[in-house]
């Protein structure tokens, strides 16, 4: 069974077990989460766009990650991806970063909703962690790994991989 440890830049609270608990049920993998937070790296951060670039964190987090183990990285800042206005995640070699930020319904005016909150944390690190995996981008739009260009995307789509995606796992 292949491991994944979780770790968090804060504590978010009980969503992130939940989230454990979703990516062992949906791929099957042995999930611990990590208790220690750790410290954004400095140098991701891009002052002129107030964001922080994901593939500089990830790079970063290559460092934490043992040879056996997948990571995901859950975070709260505002992240961007090279060639993207922001990005809710992104995953490279080995390393998943999630960012909660603007999956919060407050980001868009809304008031706070919990279920809705956590309900988009774990579909966008059930999509991280399936790429890790070796899923690609899906063009069935209720798969998680449907690719989510703004939040309504991933509103409408699942927590689960389709049949399709599935299958690719095997």
């Amino acid at each position: 069974m292949r491991r994944l440890r979780i770790i968090q830049s804060t504590h978010l609270g009980r969503i992130t077990e939940t989230v454990a608990e979703r990516l062992k049920e949906v791929y099957g993998l042995d999930v611990v989460v990590d208790e220690k937070t750790f410290v954004i790296a400095p140098h991701s951060f891009n002052a002129l766009r107030r964001q922080y670039n994901a593939v500089f964190i990830a790079e970063a987090l290559l460092k934490m990650k043992r040879d056996d183990e997948l990571l995901l990285a859950l975070i709260d800042v505002d992240i961007y991806a090279p060639g993207l206005n922001y990005c809710f995640g992104i995953a490279l070699k080995g390393v998943a970063v999630v960012s909660t930020y603007r999956l919060d319904p407050r980001f868009y005016g809304l008031p706070y909703d919990e279920s809705l909150y956590h309900e988009r944390i774990i579909k966008e690190a059930c999509h991280e962690v399936g790429h890790l995996l070796g899923l690609q981008h899906c063009n069935n739009p209720k798969c998680v790994m449907h690719f989510s260009n703004w939040i309504h995307d991933t509103d409408v789509k699942d927590y689960m991989p389709c049949t399709r995606c599935i299958n690719k796992l095997r």
